[in-house]
């Protein structure tokens, strides 16, 4: 076929765009775009497998993930088969024509997680009750994202489900089962030490009618058994409330102030300076507190107790200080015995294990007694930072 000259020229001009004719001055750049393309080709593909690996992730994975508009009648945009299956549906189709409030049993939970959302730029582990395509309900822990534009506007909001429905009900049916022994337990201790009160009363009238020296220090020892069992009762009592609540953040000077209310203020000067923190810990933190204060009065000898804090590289610590006799023999600390102060400090370490805060005592005999409780990073914050880093945030 002959070529027309169009066709010539055409082919010419092709030629020197790629670097093949001979007149053109780029051939020599023809083996680094060559190089170039196919470094191209592999980065597409895979850019390609990546997709295809994530594609997979999402779609096999057994909790649910959807990503939709973060207004107020936003709808969904994309789903995963978990999420569908979760609630009732056939394929992602049915859902993506569905406001996402809808999905909600109240409307208003997803408001409060969009307001929150916009604020904080995630939630982590909330739970939420979903509506399910037949009518019933589940329960969700649910965690969002936010991705924003160039300009810092919310445009998307991603969000990862988990259905703990099971999981809320055998926790409801463990709790109900908790409640009932609690109960129990608590009219069995007030039976016995009724009793217990009776025996005492039984053995004073005994003790003022008996003379013979021998059989008074056998009656003296049956009421140290008797005082025995009232302490043991006692220390069930409170060792039965430790991790009933769950842990909370509590503000220290607040939870302090509180407990020190109790104590006898004649038997010791007592002083407060700590800082402004929030401390996450057991509810039962304030009996900690007063047992540390009641341990130094009964058995320190101490005229002047401290109460500060002290900020050692990403710990905080609490600092009980005395002035009295200190501790010589520090094996048995913090160890069930059977005096009060074994009880009342093996009951406050027990207290803040639960949360993983550490009690130590560091003082020195003859130089009072120094108590530290630990909190590492995490289990505490300064309100103040909150604030600023919100503002900041916001």
């Amino acid at each position: 076929m002959k070529h027309s000259e169009d066709d010539r020229r055409l082919n010419d001009l092709r030629k020197k765009i790629i670097g093949l004719g001979e007149p053109s001055h780029r051939k020599s750049y023809y083996p680094q775009l060559k190089e170039q393309i196919g470094e191209l080709n592999l980065a597409m593909r895979a850019l390609q497998e990546s997709e295809n690996k994530y594609r997979t992730l999402v779609e096999n994975v057994n909790i649910g993930i959807f990503r939709s508009e973060p207004w107020e009648d936003g709808h969904i945009i994309q789903v995963n088969p978990a999420f569908c299956k979760m609630l009732g549906f056939n394929d992602e189709k049915e859902l993506l024509d569905m406001s996402a409030a809808d999905l909600y049993l109240h409307h208003e939970d997803r408001s409060e997680l969009l307001r929150e959302l916009k604020q904080t730029g995630k939630i982590k582990d909330r739970k939420v009750v979903f509506k399910v395509r037949d009518g019933a309900t589940i329960i969700c822990s649910i965690t969002l994202s936010a991705e924003y534009d160039s300009n810092g506007n919310m445009i998307l909001m991603d969000g990862v489900v988990e259905d703990i429905t099971e999981k809320e009900k055998r926790a409801e049916a463990l709790k109900q089962a908790n409640n009932k022994l609690i109960l129990l337990n608590s009219i069995t201790r007030h039976d016995i030490i009724n009793q217990v009160m009776v025996l005492e009363g039984y053995l004073y009238l005994v003790m003022e009618r008996i003379k013979d020296p021998e059989d008074l220090k056998l009656l003296q020892r049956m009421e140290a058994n008797v005082m025995s069992i009232e302490r043991h009762i006692t220390f069930a009592t409170d060792y039965q409330e430790i991790g009933i609540q769950a842990p909370q953040w509590v503000n220290l000077l607040d939870v302090l102030t509180s407990a020190m209310v109790p104590v006898d203020k004649a038997l010791i000067n007592l002083r407060i300076d700590v800082g402004d923190y929030l401390i996450f810990t057991d509810p039962m933190i304030g009996k900690v507190f007063y047992n540390l204060v009641n341990n130094v009065i009964k058995h320190s000898g101490a005229a002047n107790l401290t109460i500060t804090t002290e900020v050692d590289e990403d710990q905080l610590l609490v600092v009980f200080q005395d002035d009295g006799i200190g501790i010589k023999d520090k094996s048995k600390l913090f160890k069930k015995g059977d005096s009060s102060s074994g009880y009342g400090l093996f009951l406050s370490k027990e207290i803040l294990s639960i949360t993983g805060i550490d009690i130590r005592e560091t003082g020195m005999p003859g130089k009072g007694a120094r108590f530290e409780l630990v909190f590492s990073h995490g289990q505490f914050k300064n309100p103040v930072s909150c604030r600023m880093q919100n503002g900041l945030r916001n």
